[in-house]
């Protein structure tokens, strides 16, 4: 199935008085306040508090990440590639480079500077690198299809995630997604399953503010992989495992990281792991994040595409529902329930049951899972059983064998016993005989 074309409108960037861009559709929804609302969230003291309580901690686990996925971003972080030539960051031009972009704008640096740093996926398709077909890019657009963790919904300077064409109609059932619809595991309404996000940021505080938003992004595209695994029963495909990654830039300072969820019990709580620090000014780091992100897409994308691909084998088909449940039909009636209420409801009505599909098709999916764990559970004790019995039949034999032996044993002593006792009654018989001989022949 052909991938759905977007129907986002189109924005232009203008810089603000913060050099925050914002973004400003034709028809002017997006205010400044709204911005400098979203802005004030993470800024707020008590913002990573917050974030702590609700399991998303921006700081290393003490298991941290499983050792291979340690080594794994090393690799991503070190693997030669081939850098671009005639560009800014060449030796004549990066000094004077460097001192154009002091004291401008968030704007400037996404436009100028970030493409140096995290390259548009889209662009290099283009270009030829077919390994990026199904990746799509976003630029300052809100994640309107998800539900934030704290705050306003997250919306990166850059993210990547996954083309809607990715997946086959079987998997798109199975999560539930449509290109008009809401979905746990869809940013906006063409990105599944982000797996790179990057800030850019100005002024005081600058990459503490980008890696809070860097976080909370990460975050909430780390529960849409672990809400897949809870929904296939297999999350320890996931525990302790990167899953993620974020750039967090202003001019001079550049973060990386990597973000992984770990499982305690009956929750889950989501980490996140330094990877580097460099400083892309410098000869020996120029290409340092460029780099990482060269090798994301050619290395990790592999990795986090054939885990959800695995996950979803695992996940059954909602065609195959044995539970009778027409998860359709539920929506119809739903429908058919809203439509009996007063008609400024209807439209509102239409688009929860419309809404509530994905959530359905889950809970079938998790009921059918539970199910056939029962079925599981409930074989192997039966297995279980009948090996007792089995055991119980042997040692039963055994005994009775036993049994047997011994009474043979004892009857065959019996009769040993009987016959010595008649060959000395016969000798005793004999004796009497001779001595009464004898006696009669000495009275003679």
């Amino acid at each position: 199935m052909s991938e759905p074309a977007s129907k986002r409108s189109r924005s232009r960037s203008i810089s603000t008085d913060r050099g925050r861009a914002r973004s400003v559709s034709s028809d002017n929804s997006e205010s400044s306040s709204a911005r400098d609302t979203r802005s004030y969230a993470y800024r707020a003291v008590n913002y990573v508090t917050i974030l702590e309580t609700k399991g998303c901690f921006m700081q290393p686990s003490p298991a941290g990440p499983m050792p291979d996925d340690i080594a794994l971003c090393e690799r991503l972080l070190h693997q030669p590639i081939a850098t671009p030539q005639g560009t800014l960051f060449d030796d004549e031009y990066i000094d004077r480079f460097h001192y154009a972009l002091r004291n401008r704008s968030e704007a400037r640096l996404l436009v100028d500077l970030h493409p140096l740093i995290m390259p548009s996926a889209e662009n290099q398709f283009i270009r030829g690198t077919q390994g990026l077909r199904d990746v799509i890019d976003g630029y300052n657009d809100p994640w309107l299809k998800t539900e934030p963790i704290y705050g306003p919904k997250p919306q990166p300077d850059h993210a990547r995630g996954l083309k809607w064409s990715v997946f086959t109609e079987s998997q798109r059932r199975k999560l539930g997604i449509r290109p008009d619809e809401k979905s746990p595991y869809t940013a906006r309404e063409d990105m599944y399953f982000p797996y790179l996000t990057a800030e850019i940021k100005c002024g005081n505080q600058a990459l503490e503010l980008a890696d809070r938003q860097n976080m909370h992004s990460m975050c909430i595209a780390l529960r849409a992989v672990v809400s897949l695994c809870q929904a296939a029963g297999c999350t320890e495909e996931v525990h302790r495992r990167i899953l993620g990654f974020s750039i967090s830039h202003e001019l001079d300072g550049f973060r990386i990281y990597g973000y992984y969820p770990e499982f305690e019990e009956d929750k889950v709580l989501f980490y996140r792991w330094p990877i580097a620090q460099p400083n892309a000014w410098t000869l020996e780091d120029r290409w340092t994040c460029y780099r990482f992100v060269k090798n994301v897409d050619r290395e990790f994308l592999r990795i986090h595409t054939d885990r959800l691909m695995r996950v979803l084998g695992r996940v059954p088909d909602p065609e195959d529902d044995t539970l009778g449940i027409d998860v359709d039909e539920v929506e119809s009636q739903l429908s058919i329930i809203g439509s009996q209420e007063r008609p400024g409801y209807r439209r509102a009505a239409s688009s929860q049951s419309r809404g509530l599909q994905p959530e359905l098709r889950m809970m079938v999916q998790t009921l059918k899972q539970q199910l056939a764990e029962q079925k599981t559970r409930e074989e192997r004790l039966l297995a279980q059983l009948e090996e007792q019995n089995i055991r119980q039949r042997q040692l039963e034999k055994d005994q009775k064998e036993r049994e047997e032996k011994r009474e043979v044993e004892q009857k065959a002593r019996e009769a040993e016993q009987k016959v010595r006792e008649e060959k000395l009654l016969a000798q005793l018989e004999l004796q009497g005989r001779l001595l009464a001989r004898l006696e009669k022949e000495d009275f003679k």
